[in-house]
């Protein structure tokens, strides 16, 4: 099985959606509690939320049958930097990065690079967008994600946890304006 099962529509969807959420008056993001995920019914293998707990700290809230079957996992509830202990030399983690979206608030695109055991590679692309928590301040993400192999080819053989998470590079990164621009 190959996990590039997202539909093409993913992050258009979850903008749509996100656009359309109440605002309490005068905030730019809407509150988590606005969000019902049903209506991103057909992509909830695909999408994640993740809380920010402060310094470039993330903690994943929910994270979808597609990525916990990719890094072979169950990471709901654990801190970003606990499940990446032994990350390698030269390689950067996304959550240092993320802060940005949290003191603008703002939108993020990305992609990932993750390396497999047996040495193939694989891409994550993501959309990123803040939410508020019950007082209002960005707190949370909600995430999308397509992963798929790094070759455009199909791997046969693929199963479950075979990724490795600490590998996962960050290739490149773009801040989307949400109505409160972006970091310089």
């Amino acid at each position: 099985m190959i996990i590039s099962s997202a539909q093409e529509s993913l992050f258009h969807d979850m903008r749509d959606v996100w656009d359309t959420l109440p605002r309490t008056a005068g905030e730019a993001i809407p509150r988590k509690k606005s969000l019902n995920p049903s209506l991103l019914k057909k992509h909830l293998s695909n999408i994640g939320i993740a809380e920010h707990l402060g310094q470039g700290q993330l903690s994943f809230r929910l994270l979808g049958t597609n990525s916990r079957e990719f890094w072979g996992k169950e990471l709901t509830g654990e801190k970003y930097d606990a499940v990446t202990e032994q990350v390698p030399d030269g390689v950067t983690l996304p959550a240092t990065i993320l802060e940005a979206i949290f003191n603008r608030p703002c939108g993020m695109k990305s992609q990932r690079e993750a390396k497999a055991k047996d040495g193939s590679r694989w891409l994550c692309d993501m959309l990123a967008l803040p939410f508020g928590d019950d007082v209002g301040a960005a707190r949370f993400l909600l995430y999308g994600y397509r992963i798929y192999p790094g070759d455009g080819e199909a791997t046969p053989g693929w199963r479950p946890g075979f990724a490795d998470l600490s590998t996962a590079q960050l290739n490149s990164a773009e801040f989307v304006d949400i109505g409160a621009g972006v970091p310089g």
